[in-house]
């Protein structure tokens, strides 16, 4: 005796394949690891909004810095300057990654990013990730190109992190 679904089952699934996006029927599991140049490309759209949070945060922390003192500061040390770039790069790609699976410039480039079990992307995923890929930047980009060497064309900061980024194809997007 062999078991056929109900009628209920079916019209749900072929409700479902109507309603939603081909991306919710489809895991991210599936689609193609994003290829190099285009996550590079995706990291200077998000560069230049990183410059300009930077730039906002270095004016407000002058204004602050005037209203105490009654002067303005000279230049800050470099790793004052260090340490905020992290912060800022480090809270916008973890807000970014953790409400909507990418960025503003991974959007651009129709690519997201997603766990290797499928899981939603942590706060420890983050870390880690924006740590790596951090340093992988301060050593020249060594840790991204890396890509090209690896058969699955991780970087430092996916094998670390236990992550990956996917290419959507407009046609599934």
């Amino acid at each position: 005796m062999s078991h056929q679904p109900s009628y209920s089952t079916l019209s749900f699934a072929i409700i479902r394949a109507m309603f939603l996006p081909t991306e919710a029927c489809m895991s991210l599991q599936n689609y193609p690891t994003a290829p190099l140049l285009r996550r590079l490309a995706a990291l200077a759209y998000d560069g230049l909004i990183v410059i300009a949070l930077y730039i906002m945060v270095g004016m407000v922390l002058v204004a602050i810095i005037k209203a105490i003192s009654g002067e303005f500061p000279g230049g800050f040390p470099a790793s004052v300057d260090l340490s905020l770039m992290f912060t800022i790069c480090f809270l916008y790609y973890s807000h970014s990654w953790r409400k909507g699976g990418q960025t503003i410039g991974m959007k651009a480039w129709r690519l997201r990013i997603t766990t290797l079990d499928g899981s939603h992307i942590r706060l420890s995923h983050c870390m880690l990730r924006t740590g790596m890929g951090f340093f992988s930047l301060v050593i020249f980009g060594v840790g991204f190109f890396w890509a090209w060497l690896d058969k699955q064309q991780r970087t430092w900061h996916d094998m670390a992190s236990l992550t990956r980024i996917v290419y959507v194809p407009k046609d599934m997007s």
